[in-house]
């Protein structure tokens, strides 16, 4: 007979695929799996391992080329540069097309997983990466959900990206409406509670954003609004966002 713990455990893991299939795709970021830089002076850029990303035409396909960072000691502006190089060309890569998550610090972004392959520059044509060759190199495929989890006591707040989010009763859009969120008055901390795209929050209804005000938090604070919100889309993507670069 197994102990309460291991039941515990195998309960986890039996739920765990569940969640992450309710939504139709999986997407997220490219980031460092052990983030030893974080809170150092070289934390910045974009986050990418130092001999790139090889990009495959379809999963399981060939190597086309390779996403690949050129660091030089005379041009401070290289480290925010990658370039896409194949066999006969090599084209740069502005900031456009990766995530700024915060002070001058970006990651790329992954828009679908699919047999071991995640997809990437979506703006440029659909090209795959091996999440075992990421895994190679201490890197790995963060859905949205987990990294807003993950940042949710790091950042000031999020807010529902535009024209704004429900807050319901329950975690489906058959629930009852609880109040509709938009704008950077309405922050948004979430808690553990995640039912498939959904997650269990509290949002803070301010009168002044609380970078931009003298006053103190009992007069700033209207109400505080408790509900479930749908913070994970159809695509996979993230709902919220948040001053990455703070006040």
């Amino acid at each position: 007979m197994l102990r309460l713990p291991h039941r515990i455990c195998l309960l986890a893991l039996s739920i765990a695929p569940f969640f992450l299939n309710a939504q139709t795709k999986e997407a997220g970021l490219l980031l460092p799996t052990v983030d030893t830089l974080r809170y150092t002076s070289n934390y910045c850029c974009i986050l990418s391992p130092k001999n790139g990303f090889k990009l495959y035409d379809t999963p399981n396909g060939k190597v086309i080329g390779k996403l690949k960072m050129e660091i030089r000691e005379d041009d401070n502006q290289s480290p925010y540069f990658i370039y896409f190089v194949t066999a006969d060309d090599k084209k740069k890569l502005t900031t456009e097309n990766f995530k700024l998550i915060g002070n001058e610090v970006y990651a790329i972004p992954f828009y679908e997983k699919l047999d071991g392959f995640i997809r990437v520059l979506t703006k440029m044509g659909n090209y795959w990466i091996s999440v075992k060759e990421l895994d190679n190199m201490s890197f790995s495929a963060k859905p949205w959900i987990n990294f807003l989890l993950e940042e949710n006591e790091k950042v000031l707040g999020y807010y529902a990206k535009a024209p704004g989010l429900r807050i319901r009763k329950e975690p489906n859009t058959s629930s009852d409406i609880i109040e509709a969120i938009r704008g950077d008055l309405f922050e948004i901390k979430l808690s553990n509670q995640i039912k498939g795209q959904w997650c269990k929050v509290r949002v803070t209804k301010y009168r002044e954003h609380p970078c931009e005000t003298d006053l103190d938090d009992k007069d700033n604070i209207e109400r505080i609004i408790q509900g479930w919100l749908k913070i994970i889309d159809d695509e996979g993507n993230s709902n919220l966002w948040y001053y990455a670069k703070g006040c």
